[in-house]
């Protein structure tokens, strides 16, 4: 069977969902600690939700897995079921090829992904940017359960519309959820659940009118409270780099506005709003390679798919 098509519409049309049958996908990824570097050690999938590679990073010191819906988009009842689980000091980098889209539905279509990361793991997962067309309905879940001697570096980024198509979200609903749990016990928990034109997105108590926002965090329980805080204060500074008494904020004249704080032990997040999403992404990437550096020593390698 091929793949149901997903195109997006010509240039000054609505975004309407196919009428074909519906994608239901799962992906189960188990990765160990070899020799050389971490080594897949299952994989099974279902649907259209796969592993497309699994090779070693430039820097040979984890392995990078990039995981792809072939479709490349979401309608309305299609779901996604993604399970990844690290072994004992497995070191992996995961990500995608390419945006998520969320496409024009009646109905919702939802992800859910679950990571479990044993003690001395460590994850990088940097997807790319998941972006809703007008009236979308969507679903998306994140939940990571990390042993107390393990470490997640990621990201999250929500696109609302396209700039370029000069789009405008009248109708929909996002239905969005982030949860972070250390031996069991839950450490943060975020719940996005609103319609469209909920006064959230234009209130300068939420996104205040920008287009997209992005969660960016290091949870890193075995990290010294000290060193935490560093990566804070630095974290800090790439998002706002003028001096405390400039009279414009940097954030400000670039669009971008963004904090970090250490929300309890071992977990730094940063939240930002933007309006540029190849900025966005760059400031994101400056993050994580700053809390790769606190954790791991090194900031690592930009993924090869990046620069495919």
């Amino acid at each position: 069977m091929s793949p149901r098509p997903h195109a997006p519409p010509p240039p000054g049309a609505a975004a309407a969902a196919p009428s074909s049958s519906r994608w239901h996908g799962q992906l189960a990824l188990r990765f160990e600690a070899g020799a050389v570097g971490a080594r897949l050690v299952h994989n099974r999938h279902a649907g259209p939700l796969r592993l497309l590679k699994a090779l070693a990073s430039e820097d040979g010191r984890r392995l990078e897995a990039v995981i792809v819906h072939p479709p490349g988009g979401m309608v309305g009842g299609d779901s996604l079921e993604l399970e990844v689980e690290l072994g004992a000091d497995a070191r992996v980098l995961a990500t995608t090829p390419g945006a998520q889209k969320w496409y024009r539905g009646e109905t919702t279509a939802g992800t859910c992904t679950r990571i479990a990361l044993s003690a001395g793991a460590f994850l990088e997962w940097l997807p790319q940017p998941a972006i809703l067309f007008d009236q979308a309905r969507a679903r998306q879940s994140l939940a990571i359960e990390l042993d107390p001697a393990a470490a997640c570096v990621g990201w999250e980024v929500l696109v609302r519309g396209r700039k370029a198509m000069g789009e405008r979200i009248a109708g929909g609903h996002i239905d969005q959820t982030l949860a972070i749990s250390v031996g069991r016990r839950p450490l943060w928990q975020e719940r996005l659940h609103a319609d469209a034109t909920d006064r959230i997105f234009d209130s300068p108590l939420g996104w205040g009118g920008r287009r997209i926002a992005a969660s960016v965090w290091c949870c890193a329980p075995g990290l010294a409270a000290d060193r935490l805080r560093d990566l804070r204060d630095r974290w800090r500074w790439l998002l706002d780099p003028s001096p405390v008494d400039a009279p414009t904020p940097a954030s400000d004249a670039s669009g971008i506005r963004g904090g970090a704080t250490v929300v309890t032990g071992g977990l730094l997040l940063a939240k930002i709003l933007a309006d540029d999403g190849e900025r966005l992404m760059s400031l994101c990437q400056a993050l994580w390679r700053s809390a790769r550096l606190a954790v791991e020593g090194d900031e690592g390698s930009v993924p090869r798919i990046w620069r495919t």
